[in-house]
């Protein structure tokens, strides 16, 4: 799963040699309209449905249709909000020419996901997680055939757009099937209300949580111009390239693996540090690698056009650290059924990061980074260590993992700067590559010297997590 989910970034590179920034510019504001809509798609039925513990066979369909019911008209409401509110959305940004048809093409997501919405619940509610990454792979390799052909038939910004409304089309037909579920024509408000009282805090929190991810785009595409934008985003788009597989690999099968457990602190509390593991061993090196190598990167994966997102990536190369890890509180407390505390904490980081947006935002695009890393870096702190205490695990012992792989990770790059500096001036790609192996060695060669057993079992453990069915 993570092989075709590192895919997208080589779709980007090729996208990136053909389109202009200005394109990924407007690709960017309209994906970021869409994540907005996208966090309240569901209104947290999904989550409510797989916490939910002790329904038989005809109560698992009742609720399960009712959740598809009011999915589907919720999302055909915001389906045509979205179509008659598109132009007075583009006319914000002037800066955007042609915005205002391709925020309408996008907002057919809204339709096309509200189908698959009920059948993944379903298959989480399983554990049959191995079935919703076929349906991922698929629509992975789907939206880079798609995309890379539209663009080379000069469709610009329209390509992409094309390349992700098809893929997801195939990837929700697909997840439908195998699921084996059809909506029936049933429905229960007491069901509705059931789902709505513990989904109601996550909707608000998934909101936020889209907020957190759109507010800085809309500040770079408001106070900027389209092209500084389409930097900004590609730029953030490579720095969480690591964080949004694990992200969705740890949430939907920590959160229902974690569910099941809920009555058990003990096997919780091993779950939890096993996944914290899992998740540093991974992000952290990566992260710390990218933000060492960013200009070579940059340069030899997107083309020396793009050289001005190294800066960028630099700083929003840790953003991919923190909302990895940030990856572990919200299946904690969803599990817990602290849900109304997920929702306070977001709300925190989404005020503080407003406010050093406002502070911040005079210094342009890094600026806007520096807001964004300093707020999430805050706020994902402070909800961890309170999920951590919810679960009576000490914070020496939550955070033991994190800090282990840290020192390695720095290790890593010290190492690779200092083998920067000694090879002098040679081609870029030349750089990267020695950059990469000195890397690999130099952080293997850290967590074997001072952390082997969780080295070794952290490496086990992620194998299982991306074997799980």
């Amino acid at each position: 799963m993570v092989f075709f989910r590192f895919a997208r970034l080589g779709t980007t590179a090729i996208l990136a040699r053909i389109l202009t920034e200005l394109d990924f510019g407007l690709v960017t504001m309209a994906m970021a309209f869409i994540l907005a809509f996208q966090a309240l798609r569901d209104i947290g039925f999904g989550p409510a449905f797989v916490q939910r513990k002790g329904l038989d066979e005809d109560e698992e369909r009742l609720f399960a249709s009712t959740m598809f019911w009011v999915v589907v008209a919720l999302n055909a409401v915001m389906f045509l909000f979205g179509w008659f509110m598109a132009p007075h959305a583009a006319s914000y940004f002037p800066e955007l020419p042609g915005l205002s048809p391709i925020l309408r093409g996008v907002f057919a997501l809204l339709l096309i996901e509200a189908l698959s919405t009920t059948p993944t619940a379903i298959l989480q509610k399983r554990l049959e997680f191995g079935l919703i990454a076929t349906g991922e792979m698929v629509g992975i390799v789907l939206h880079a055939v798609l995309s890379i052909a539209f663009a080379w038939m000069g469709f610009g910004a329209w390509s992409i757009i094309i390349g992700t409304l098809g893929s997801r089309l195939a990837q929700t037909l697909l997840i439908v099937k195998l699921a084996g579920w059809r909506p029936l024509f049933l429905f229960d408000w007491a069901a509705a209300r059931q789902l709505f009282g513990f989904g109601r805090y996550l909707w608000g929190n998934s909101l936020l949580q889209a907020s957190n991810k759109v507010v800085d785009k809309m500040v770079v595409g408001r106070l900027l111009n389209g092209s500084t934008l389409g930097v900004y985003g590609n730029a953030y788009n490579l720095c969480t390239t690591t964080s949004k597989p694990i992200f969705s690999i740890i949430l939907r099968v920590t959160f229902p693996a974690l569910a099941k457990i809920q009555d058990d602190p003990a096997a919780m509390r091993k779950a939890v540090v096993a996944a914290v593991s899992n998740v540093a061993l991974v992000t952290v090196p990566i992260s710390v690698g990218l933000a060492v190598t960013a200009e070579d990167f940059v340069t030899v994966v997107y083309g020396a056009k793009w050289v001005t997102m190294a800066p960028i990536v630099q700083v929003l190369a840790f953003y991919g650290i923190v909302m990895s890890l940030a990856s572990i509180t919200s299946p904690v407390l969803m599990a817990l059924g602290r849900v109304k505390q997920l929702f306070h904490f977001a709300l925190f980081g989404q005020l503080l990061m407003v406010a050093l947006f406002a502070a911040l935002g005079q210094f342009g695009a890094m600026g806007i980074a520096v807001g964004l890393v300093a707020a999430s870096t805050v706020a994902e702190t402070l909800a961890f260590l309170y999920a951590a205490r919810c679960l009576g695990l000490p914070a020496r012992q939550a955070a033991s993992p994190i800090l282990r792989v840290g020192i390695a990770g720095l290790f890593m790059g010290a190492a690779v700067a200092g083998a920067q500096a000694g090879i002098g001036d040679v081609p870029s790609w030349l750089r990267l590559l020695v950059s990469v192996a000195v890397g690999v060695v130099s952080y293997g060669a850290a967590q074997l010297a001072t952390n082997r057993s969780r080295f070794m079992e952290s490496v086990a453990g992620f194998r299982s997590v991306l074997a799980a069915r």
